[in-house]
Formats: structure tokens, C-alpha cells, sequence
């Protein structure tokens, strides 16, 4: 079946100086980022809302984000575009659009145990608070730019949330956040969800507008990460008379380490080097994919040599383990990096009657350090009720 049927991930945390409750740090720190542990600093890597050629609305990312502590915090966000700036039917701005922030900021507060969530499309959700629709980061009519490889319309990104102080915006520790990313497609029928990567305190953190995930402000991030996956048009999942269903892979990585001031250095490009096994522990390798600041992509869809579509690999299951590394000749402007990512597994039954989707983290291997960088601010204005729906309806 064609690919085109399947319609189809930022970097890391914050400082700061505040005297905690003992309570608050008294829980074992976890040296690396974590895909299950609560943290100070939380990236969602997989932000995308979709439309079809006639501007409907076909997915949406609900965003659930969690304060697991009795006392009140801010959260200060990053919502950081994913593409590049293009010119396909008008201006598309992107993060290679030089001297211009490619991300906007958001602030909110989260009384003592509260949780909440949003819609990236709309930026509403219920209890409160409202953010910033995710067409803040492209506004336009009609919304978002085209997909050149499944055709309709898609922005998409991801976000940085961290704990800061109520009073000067700074950093601080508060390993008590947790978060969901949920993919809808309402096009297709299916869903998806991912936790967000949480980063912890490890121990004093300065309040610098400087994160540095290197394991002494905060947890360190992954060397390598690894991949086990269905090789692309797999029918292992099929039975005979039952169903027929094939296999694709949605992949979404992102680059670690981001500078979020007004006036900023270069955003991170890195070659993601593939080394891939089958399920006879056969070796390819060659594979890569180019990433700056962040990359979704099918697995069908990977340049030559692709091992992981069947027909290479050999055998229905294989595993993958790549790293961030340094490669002008394949990847312009780049550097050595951590990455960060979620995977989709997508299934499509009976050439495309109905379709599902089991989503999950990716495994991570070893250590590596990076830095997020912004300028603290005070506390949020506050924004009425008008002032809110203007915002909405500016980026509609």
C-alpha cells in the first residue's frame, strides 16, 4: 500500500537557586534522563498537529503535564519549531531563519497536586490554565505549510518545560513534574502516547539561565539510544483468515542542547549513525539520518541504505543503536550531540480498511552532557478572558 495513506521530536532543561522543603529532594536522584521518573526539567519530543488539503483539522497532540507536590510551582516552556524556514506557498519561518527565535515562550503556574492538559491546536484545555496554541509558531491562512511526503498541511516541534521561581523566573530544583504526550488521529482512527523525558535536580542548582545537563545540576543525558523495531512492510503481525496487517515506523528525534535567548548561537546539527542487527545477528551499517534541532520521519522513508525495510533486513524484527555524531561530508554543520526521541509503531490492517499505533520512549545507553540556555523573566501577565480568545483567534 502507499505510504502516502499513513499520515504521519528538543532539547533539555533549566537552573536555579531555591531552598527546597527537605521533602522535595529527599527521593533517590537519577543520574541520567529518564523516560519514567518525575523531574525538574521536562522535554516532550513530539509535538504535531495536522490538516488535510481542505484545512481540516486530522491530528492533534494533547499535551498532560503534572505537579506531584503539595505546594505551588511556575513551569516555564519553550514550544521550539521542529523545521526548517521554507517558502513552498508562502514565508514558513524555521529554526535556520538566521537572528530569529524559531520557539515562543510560555509560563504557568500549577498549584500543590494539580495536573492538567491542553490541546497543541487550540492551546485550551480544562481546568485552565490556557497556553499558547501551537500556530503561534507559524500563524497563517491557511494554518501550517505542506507535507511533501503525505500530502495535507503539518507544524509540528517539541517542548521544554522546566521549574522556575515565582518571583525573577529562575531555575530551580523540583522533582515533582511529569508528563503524556498524546498523538490523535482523527483521520485514521488510531492513538498514540509517549511520557515525557524528565530530567531531575541532582543538586544545587544555580539560577544562571544556564541548564546544564551534565550531572551536576541536572541528570546527564544518553550516549547512544537504541531501537527495537518491526522491519517496514513486516506481515508478522498478520494471521491467515484473520487480518492482514503491515508495519511501518514513525521516528522522531531531536537535538540536545539549545540556546533560547533573543540574541542566540547556532542551532545543533548531528549525523545520527545507525548500526542495525537483524534477528540473526547479522550487521549492517551506513544507515544515518541527518538531524538539526529535530527530525520526524517513517523508517520507509530513510534515504539508501535502508536496512531497516524487510527486503534488506532479512527477518521480520531488528534492533538499532545510533548516536549523535560529527560529519560535514553527510551532514552539513555538524557536530557531536546527545539525541533524544520517541518511536510509533504503526500498523495498517487490510490494505487500509483500519489502522492503530503503539507508541514508547527509546532505550538509552552510556552518558553525554548538553546545555539549555534562556533569559529568566518575572511572573506571567495575567491575561483575561478576551485576552485569551484574542490570542486564539490571532493564530487561527
Amino acid at each position: 500500500m502507499g505510504h502516502k495513506s499513513i499520515v504521519g521530536t528538543i532539547l533539555c532543561g533549566v537552573v536555579a537557586t531555591l531552598l527546597m522543603p527537605a521533602s522535595v529532594s529527599a527521593q533517590t536522584v537519577q543520574d541520567r534522563v529518564s523516560g519514567t521518573e518525575k523531574g525538574s526539567v521536562l522535554i516532550f519530543p513530539k509535538v504535531e498537529v495536522r490538516w488535510d488539503e481542505s484545512g481540516f483539522l486530522t491530528q492533534d497532540t494533547f499535551i498532560s503535564l503534572t505537579n506531584d507536590y503539595p505546594g505551588s510551582v511556575d513551569v516555564q516552556m519553550y514550544f521550539v519549531m521542529g523545521d526548517p524556514e521554507e517558502t513552498t506557498d508562502r514565508f514558513h519561518p524555521g529554526w535556520n531563519f538566521e537572528g530569529r527565535e524559531y520557539w515562543s515562550d510560555v509560563k504557568i503556574t500549577l498549584t500543590g497536586n494539580q495536573p492538567t492538559y491542553w490541546s497543541a491546536y487550540t492551546g485550551l484545555g480544562y481546568p485552565g490554565p490556557a497556553v499558547s496554541p501551537w500556530t503561534v509558531l507559524d500563524p497563517g491562512d491557511p494554518p501550517g505549510r505542506p507535507d511533501p511526503d503525505h500530502g495535507g498541511r503539518y507544524l509540528r516541534g517539541y517542548i521544554i518545560a522546566f521549574a522556575v521561581d515565582a518571583e525573577n523566573g529562575h531555575e530551580v530544583r523540583w522533582d515533582h513534574l511529569a508528563g503524556n504526550g498524546t498523538i490523535v488521529n482523527y483521520y485514521h482512527g488510531f492513538a498514540w502516547e509517549y511520557n515525557a523525558w524528565a530530567f531531575q535536580g541532582v543538586a544545587s542548582v544555580v539560577g544562571d539561565g544556564v541548564l546544564n545537563l551534565d550531572g551536576t545540576e541536572y541528570a546527564e543525558c544518553f550516549e547512544y539510544l537504541l531501537m527495537n523495531f518491526q522491519a517496514v512492510e513486516s506481515a508478522a503481525y498478520s494471521h491467515e483468515g484473520v487480518s492482514q496487517v503491515i508495519t511501518d515506523t514513525d521516528l522522531t528525534l531531536l537535538t540536545l542542547g539549545i540556546d533560547l535567548n533573543q540574541v542566540h548561537d547556532d542551532p545543533i546539527c548531528t549525523k545520527a549513525s545507525f548500526l542495525v542487527w537483524n534477528q540473526w545477528e547479522a550487521q549492517f551499517s551506513g544507515a544515518h539520518r541527518c538531524v538539526c534541532v529535530w527530525d520526524q520521519q517513517f523508517l520507509s522513508l530513510y534515504d539508501s541504505p535502508n536496512h531497516f525495510l524487510r527486503e534488506f533486513l532479512q527477518t521480520d524484527q531488528g534492533k538499532a543503536r545510533f548516536k549523535g555524531e560529527q560529519a560535514e561530508a553527510e551532514c552539513p554543520h555538524s557536530v557531536a550531540a546527545p539525541l533524544l526521541g520517541v518511536v510509533a509503531k504503526i500498523l495498517v490492517f487490510d490494505g487500509g480498511n483500519n489502522y492503530g499505533a503503539a507508541g514508547s520512549n527509546l532505550f538509552g545507553m552510556g552518558f553525554d552532557q548538553a546545555v539549555i540556555k534562556f533569559s529568566p523573566q518575572g511572573p506571567p501577565p495575567p491575561m483575561t478572558p478576551q485576552g485569551l480568545m484574542n490570542s486564539f483567534l490571532s493564530s487561527n
